[in-house]
């Protein structure tokens, strides 16, 4: 407006831009109170020519609708103001009574709400003063006085005691001196730091019951608050007790600050002095709505408090046969927690095939989501049983970014399940196994498969353990391998001897692998078994004495390799295939790797051995050219294999070809 005044005579056009600019401002009213059609008229009043453009611009043809909006809109906003007026104007009357700490309680209460503001944790770049400051004009003296009043609120004689304070939370109350004593301790923290330690421990119990009793407009910790949680935890634990008892015996559904102290490392110490005795306090037929906070309180007793007190604790809860079933589920899986063998088996029974306490169950793993440190330590026996009680209830998900009950529970059987496959002993193996067996869980057994291949993976490699000198030496003698790398070696070692055998030694081992017309003329190849039985006969008497070979050795999952060479708990698998077999290309890693190196006791190791029958029955390559030898077709089977594959699987190919042999 004052810009359209000023330009009216050098630039109309760019006058008349900024009046309309005025208007809409006007019209649209976002950050613009006050800008009303008074203001607008008064103010180029005088000035004919704006006069008659801002009447063109008010008085277009609008919605009576619209036109008693913005009358509304105008008449609360002079309202408003007028009432905001009334109000510096009350507390400016009282402000010595501010100052000299002697202001009614209603006042400052009013003051503290201004000092909060309506959502400060919105509006971080805002301090208290500041909005104090908006509240109270441009009156700078007056300000002072306001924060002054809030500020000597903590030795007013008239604040309430620790027992009204509660009582008046459990009536859905509170005191007007509430918010102003939060404000005031607030307020030295953010200006006098040091005068904190002033205060007595009557004011700081007030302090901390009004911060665990009123609904105090922020969303962070006071720095006050978190530094009394370092300096006097005991002081800060008997408050919180005495609040959280009160709101749990009262049956309020959000009782204090309790998830905190399962889940902030800086409530610890207070954790450790508060979890018992709030626990104690819940009665065995607690409400449905305090069962979250029962939960923070378990987690954080499993976290601070010894297993020995707690696991009395959850004895002497269980012992109550009044208790309801849901808060019973709450606390044997606590109880499974603190002492497994002793609650495992009474946790099953209790919840399984129940849907109802399979949700409860859910519940109380997920609300401990967040402490993964608990969960990962679970005994394996532990997390199998909460996924085959999860499990039941909870299907695979595919996630698709909303969080729901049922995907948390999902996600914990899906969590437990990788815990279960990177755990590298036998329990966890037979565990997973047990696991994929059980019909009910058929939705996860794909996962469940999986795991179990990858555990295994992660057992044999546990179970590496180094040859001493003995078993060194008993290997350089050609004697007893010390691992399943010395017997894949040696396996390997015997059957290239084989196949030189079969080419160059002058009984024609050859002909064991084909089928012959009367004049001893081959026909067509023998059966792969027959195959396999032939090589095996004479593998066998090239083997050093305690090391066995068997035809169809058997495999977890019930899968069988062609041969299995063991010694002394371990094995290697040896898969055969002709060279004219349809999954010649693929069978060293869709059989040997996916089936049978898996296993714990092969460590990895496996020999994948092919019958070369000439280059006319060997099996084209999915690329390229078909092999013209049996050295070219090892060098690609070898291709196939990666890096890390290639160090455990060894590619045997026996040339039992008749070409110039006949």
């Amino acid at each position: 407006l004052e810009r359209a005044i000023q330009l009216l005579e050098t630039n109309p056009r760019l006058s008349e831009f900024f009046l309309q600019s005025a208007v809409r401002l006007h019209n649209e009213q976002i950050g613009n109170q006050g800008l009303t059609r008074s203001v607008l008229v008064e103010r180029v009043r005088g000035h004919e020519l704006l006069e008659k453009q801002l009447a063109s611009l008010l008085d277009p043809a609008i919605h009576p609708a619209e036109l008693q909006r913005r009358q509304e809109i105008e008449k609360y906003d002079e309202e408003d103001k007028r009432r905001k007026d009334q109000w510096i104007d009350y507390v400016r009357t009282n402000a010595d009574a501010l100052r000299e700490n002697r202001a009614v309680p209603a006042l400052l209460h009013d003051l503290a709400m201004a000092y909060y503001g309506e959502f400060p944790a919105l509006d971080t770049n805002v301090t208290p003063e500041q909005r104090i400051r908006e509240q109270l004009g441009t009156d700078e003296d007056l300000t002072k006085a306001a924060l002054t009043g809030l500020r000597e609120t903590i030795w007013r004689d008239d604040v309430p005691e620790i027992e009204e304070i509660i009582r008046l939370r459990s009536e859905s109350s509170m005191h007007y001196l509430a918010l102003p004593f939060l404000a005031g301790v607030d307020e030295i923290q953010r200006t006098e730091p040091a005068e904190l330690c002033q205060l007595n421990e009557s004011q700081m119990r007030k302090a901390l019951a009004f911060y665990y009793c009123t609904p105090v407009y922020g969303g962070n910790d006071a720095r006050w608050y978190l530094m009394w949680l370092d300096s006097s935890p005991d002081l800060v634990a008997d408050v919180l007790i005495e609040c959280a008892v009160s709101a749990i015996r009262s049956g309020e559904e959000i009782i204090p600050d309790l998830e905190r102290f399962a889940h902030m490392k800086n409530h610890a110490q207070v954790a450790r002095h508060a979890s018992m005795p709030i626990l104690r306090a819940f009665p065995v037929r607690c409400a449905l709505k305090q069962i979250r906070a029962l939960d923070s309180m378990l987690w954080s007793a499993l976290q601070h408090v010894d297993n020995v007190s707690l696991q009395r604790l959850v004895e002497k809860k269980l012992s109550r046969r009044s208790m309801n079933a849901a808060q019973r589920v709450h606390w044997l899986a606590a109880g499974v927690l603190v002492a497994p063998a002793t609650y495992r088996k009474p946790l099953e029974n209790f919840v399984a095939g129940r849907e109802a306490r399979i949700r409860q169950l859910a519940a109380f793993l997920c609300s401990g989501g967040r402490l993964p440190s608990l969960l990962d330590d679970l005994p394996v026996l532990s997390l199998k049983l909460f996924v085959g009680l999860l499990g039941c209830s909870f299907q695979p998900h595919a996630s698709d970014g909303f969080v729901v009950p049922t995907i948390e529970g999902s996600t914990r059987v899906e969590l437990m399940i990788q815990q279960l496959a990177n755990r590298p002993g036998q329990d966890a193996t037979q565990a997973l196994e047990d696991l994929s067996a059980d019909p009910a869980l058929r939705l996860w057994r794909g996962m469940l498969d999986r795991s179990l291949d990858a555990q295994r993976v992660i057992h044999r490699d546990a179970a590496y353990g180094h040859p001493n000198v003995e078993q060194i030496c008993k290997t350089l003698r050609n004697q007893a391998p010390a691992n399943p790398s010395d017997l894949a070696g040696l396996v390997l070692d015997r059957l290239n001897g084989l196949a030189a055998n079969i080419r160059t030694g002058n009984t024609d081992d050859w002909r064991q692998y084909w089928n012959e017309d009367s004049y001893g003329k081959p026909q067509s190849s023998k059966h792969e078994d027959s195959c396999r039985d032939a090589l095996l006969s004479d593998l066998r008497t090239r083997l050093p004495e305690g090391v066995d070979a068997q035809p169809e050795g058997q495999y977890a999952g019930d899968k069988r390799a062609d041969i299995r060479v063991s010694y002394q708990g371990f094995n290697v698998p040896v898969e055969i295939k002709k060279s004219m077999h349809r999954d010649l290309w693929r069978a060293a890693r869709n059989q040997l790797i996916a089936k049978y190196t898996s296993d714990p006791a092969t460590r990895g190791y496996g020999v994948y051995l092919v019958f070369w029958f000439g280059e006319s029955d060997c099996q084209p390559a999915p690329s390229g050219p078909r092999p013209s030898t049996p050295e070219e077709l090892r060098r690609r089977l070898q291709a196939t294999l990666t890096d890390d594959e290639a160090r455990k699987i060894s590619i045997c190919v026996v040339d039992v070809s008749p070409a110039g042999k006949v």
